[in-house]
This record gives structure tokens, C-alpha cells and sequence, in this order.
């Protein structure tokens, strides 16, 4: 038995970084105008981007870096885990990896509350500006004049975190190294009968000679004259 074979997981985590880091290029969100939304002259909100996610009292506003840095964490766990054998430092580079995914997680969730529920999010509910954004959004979507949905970005770092989470968990796998066939000595060969007993040249050895007990070859041999 060999070591611990990593691939599959160091793969996984390697497609989630990836999709991640594609993911923060894209829009988070995006506004469209129902059919009634236009005929009722409203503006199109346009969409998001990571650059602009927002909570309550923009406690987050530009998380590119973030899922960038995050990203990047990713794809060198998973490089390490590609040439990783030993079992212990394996598990160093899988839960950095899980440690990564569930901050990327965290940051996740205020995208899809802004998604579900925008005008709790798009700005501080406290301040008086932000109760009458929220209450605008909520009167034009609950009257089907706007269309609040995740973007590209949104789905992308989502689905990226869940296979970069599966592949982290992904048991390593053990790694058999080829043991050589070995040959059993000529003299050690049962034979088919009709061969008298006597000093035949030996299969493996060409300078010596293997005597033929008439059944079997036996161990005794002697140089070849």
C-alpha cells in the first residue's frame, strides 16, 4: 500500500476556486422591470456587482478582495493537496480549505438576504433615506412592477462554495504501489509427465544445469559441462 491519493479532493477544490473567482466578476444581483413595471414608467435598477454588496449600514461594500483572496486560498490548498502523501499534512490543507469555504459562506448569505428580501438590505432601515428606499422597493415589487433576481456572480460563488466544501470532505483515497510479479524458480514447477529423470538445462539460468526427478524439478543443480 502506498500513500493517501488527494486528487479527487485537490480537483474539487480546485473547480470551486475557480468558479469562485469567476464569480466575483460578475453581477450579484440584477433589477428588471416586470411587463407592468414598465408600462407604469418605472426606472430599471439595473444589477450589482461585488463591488457593491451591501447590509445594513453598508457594513460590507466592496468584497472582490475578498472572494478573490479567498479564491486564490482555494486553488493553493488544493495544488498542495495534488502533491500531498502524507495523511496528517493532507487534513492541514483540507481544513484550510473548509475554513476558507465558510468564510466565503458568511459573505454569501447578505447577497442572497439582499435577493430575498432587498429592502431590508439595500440600506440602513434606521436611517430615515433608508426606510423610504426599502419602502419603495417593497411597494414596487409586492405590486409586480420589479424584478429582483440573483445574478451570474451570485450562482456562480454559491455552486463554486458547495463543490469546493464537497471536495474538501472528499476522503483521500489509498494509493496501492505495483509489486513486481515474482517468477517461481524452474525447479519449483510441476511438469507434465514423459520426461525421464535425469540433468536439463535450468529455464532461468543458462550456466548451470536442474535435475528432473521424473515428477518434479528439484533444487539440485550443478554447472552446466
Amino acid at each position: 500500500m502506498g500513500g493517501r491519493n488527494h486528487t479527487v479532493a485537490g480537483g474539487a477544490v480546485l473547480v470551486g476556486a475557480a468558479l469562485i473567482a469567476v464569480g466575483a466578476t460578475q453581477a450579484w444581483a440584477t433589477g428588471a422591470l416586470t411587463l407592468r413595471g414598465w408600462v407604469a414608467g418605472e426606472t430599471p435598477h439595473g444589477s450589482l456587482g461585488f463591488d457593491r454588496l451591501l447590509g445594513p449600514g453598508d457594513r460590507y461594500g466592496d468584497v472582490i478582495p475578498l472572494l478573490i483572496g479567498g479564491a486564490t486560498v482555494l486553488g493553493v490548498s488544493a495544488l498542495l493537496l495534488f502533491v500531498t502523501r502524507i495523511p496528517v499534512v493532507g487534513i492541514l490543507w483540507r481544513f484550510l480549505a473548509l475554513a476558507t469555504v465558510v468564510g466565503l459562506g458568511v459573505i454569501s448569505v447578505p447577497a442572497w438576504s439582499a435577493v430575498n428580501d432587498p429592502a431590508s438590505m439595500v440600506a440602513d432601515p434606521g436611517a430615515a433615506a433608508g426606510r423610504a428606499l426599502g419602502l419603495e422597493i417593497s411597494v414596487a415589487r409586492s405590486s409586480n412592477l420589479l424584478d429582483i433576481t440573483p445574478g451570474p456572480g451570485l450562482w456562480l460563488l454559491t455552486i463554486g462554495i458547495g463543490i469546493a466544501g464537497v471536495g474538501a470532505l472528499t476522503p483521500a483515497m489509498g494509493r496501492r504501489t505495483p509489486q513486481p510479479e515474482v517468477v517461481a524458480p524452474s525447479g519449483l514447477r510441476r511438469t507434465s509427465t514423459g520426461i525421464p529423470p535425469g540433468w536439463y538445462p535450468d529455464e532461468l539460468d543458462d550456466t548451470v544445469v536442474r535435475f528432473f526427478d521424473g515428477v518434479r524439478w528439484t533444487a539440485a543443480t550443478r554447472p552446466r559441462g
